[in-house]
């Protein structure tokens, strides 16, 4: 079983923690239990890819979200969640009925990327556990774009290098139903979150002050 457990992941500058974003979580899912991981927990964690998170803060702190998301399924288990998403309704409990679940990108912008920003899995699933090793046996991350060394492309290569078939993945709208490129979703169907792109649009000085609906 996947735990109801939501995991939040913000490292750098605590004053600018989207704490507006994060509650919405709670709000909403007032039946999960919401963990924030920050500055502390980095520190003292115990972190197999401390090495690798350590040469990433130098250069993309949400780099280190995604070592540190990858060590927290497997340990944890629970839905990892964005700082920078926004809960616009309960989270249903089919969503996780599988053992491991993600999200599209989006299927017309960034066809076959998995998004690294919404994923859920039950502890101990072998699948994460190797993605551990594989990050330790990297002698760097630093040298390509977090995106693609630690997130959402090194996540979609692994499914496919290890033929991962235990993946459930939703339809990008569930989470990211507006894409940073615009494309955004007009259908009719249920939308859980949005999310604000913080890192890619640059905008995190100013999300945390947002007033939220």
């Amino acid at each position: 079983m996947i735990p109801r457990t939501l995991h939040v992941i913000w490292v750098g500058d605590e004053s600018k923690r989207p704490d507006n974003c994060i509650n919405t979580w709670r709000q909403h899912n007032p039946d999960w239990t919401l963990r924030v991981w920050g500055n502390e927990e980095l520190a003292s964690y115990g972190w197999v890819n401390a090495r690798h998170m350590r040469e990433m803060a130098g250069r993309e702190l949400n780099g280190v979200a995604d070592l540190m998301r990858w060590e927290i399924l497997y340990n944890e288990g629970g839905f990892v969640v964005d700082a920078d998403s926004i809960c616009l309704r309960p989270l249903e409990p089919w969503l996780f009925d599988g053992e491991a679940c993600a999200c599209w990108e989006n299927e017309l912008v960034r066809s076959g990327l998995i998004a690294a920003g919404y994923v859920a899995s039950r502890p101990e699933n072998p699948f994460f556990g190797q993605l551990i090793l594989d990050l330790q046996n990297e002698p760097s991350v630093v040298d390509r774009m977090a995106w693609q060394s630690v997130g959402p492309l090194f996540l979609t290569e692994s499914v496919r290098r290890h033929r991962y078939a235990g993946l459930t993945i939703w339809p990008s709208h569930f989470f990211i139903p507006r894409h940073f490129t615009g494309q955004e979703y007009s259908g009719g169907g249920a939308i859980f979150a949005a999310q604000a792109w913080g890192s890619t649009l640059g905008v995190y000085d100013e999300l945390h002050k947002k007033e939220l609906a």
